[in-house]
């Protein structure tokens, strides 16, 4: 077999793998996309939230008033029994006795070693703050010897608290509306009294932006989908018609070549003498 039968089959291969080269070439000369160095859109990320502090309502609010039942608190009270009594001359146990405990300063009832958290609280017993330390002893006066759960629920703890201020020889006057902020003007005086004015801004600010996060985001596990602006729509587009003309113009270099290696074929079967011959 002569070597210019060879050298057909390899001139083949290479001119069909320098048309595919020069394809590429070429597309990549004709269409060139520059990546801005400010993307024309960023990819939503939710930031860590911005901590408000709560504002509590004025108490009492009407859950609590509704609560308000001796009857109920006496009930009640029976969580309390392993430790105290509110008879009047009972006497003191694990906890000191609650008879005339409702208008008392804490720390103060007779003959009972207290703690000096409890001694040096400066806490009347009033309505509120009797509400405050029954739902979370600890949270509310740390450090004092009660060791108790709390009663989590405002109308329990209204219940017990009127049971409570009619165990005395005197009780105080009865809460029976609750408190209401007038308008929105008292509302926002409020805040800033409590706040300060500069703190007051910010919670107003961090709550409208917050709001406006909420409202650019459809649920909170789903991104927005951003728009792509014109310019970027252009070149995305671009780009397509490109990759869509190399791959056309690459099939038919591949025919093209196929076709010149089956001539080159067809050659060598005619050159190539038979058993026959």
């Amino acid at each position: 077999m002569s070597d210019l039968f060879f050298n057909k089959i390899a001139a083949a291969g290479l001119a069909a793998a320098l048309g595919f080269i020069g394809i590429n070439k070429l597309a990549g000369m004709a269409v060139h996309a520059e990546i801005p160095s400010t993307p024309a859109y960023s990819k939503y990320v939710a930031g860590e939230s911005t901590v408000v502090e709560d504002i509590p309502a004025p108490f009492p609010q009407a859950e609590w008033i509704a609560g308000i039942d001796p009857v109920k608190g006496a009930k009640v009270f029976k969580k309390c029994t392993s430790c105290h009594n509110a008879d009047e001359g009972g006497k003191n146990s694990t906890g000191p006795a609650l008879w005339n405990v409702v208008g008392r300063a804490a720390g103060t009832g007779a003959d009972f070693s207290y703690s000096s958290a409890m001694a040096s609280s400066g806490i009347v017993w009033n309505y509120e703050e009797l509400d405050g330390y029954l739902e979370n002893p600890k949270t509310y006066l740390p450090k004092n010897k009660m060791a108790f759960i709390g009663v989590k629920k405002p109308a329990d703890r209204a219940a017990v608290i009127e049971y409570l201020r009619l165990a005395s020889n005197d009780p105080i006057a009865p809460l029976t509306e609750p408190a209401v902020i007038e308008s929105i003007e008292d509302a926002i005086e409020t805040v800033v009294e409590d706040l300060g004015t500069e703190s007051a801004i910010d919670v107003v600010d961090d709550i409208t932006e917050d709001a406006v996060e909420e409202a650019a985001v459809d649920t909170p596990d789903q991104e927005p989908v951003p728009e792509l602006d014109e310019e970027t729509t252009e070149t995305v587009d671009a780009i397509e018609d490109a990759v869509e003309d190399v791959a056309e113009d690459t099939k038919d270099a591949l025919e093209t070549a196929e076709e010149k290696v089956d001539d080159v074929v067809e050659e060598i079967k005619e050159a190539v003498p038979t058993p026959d011959e």
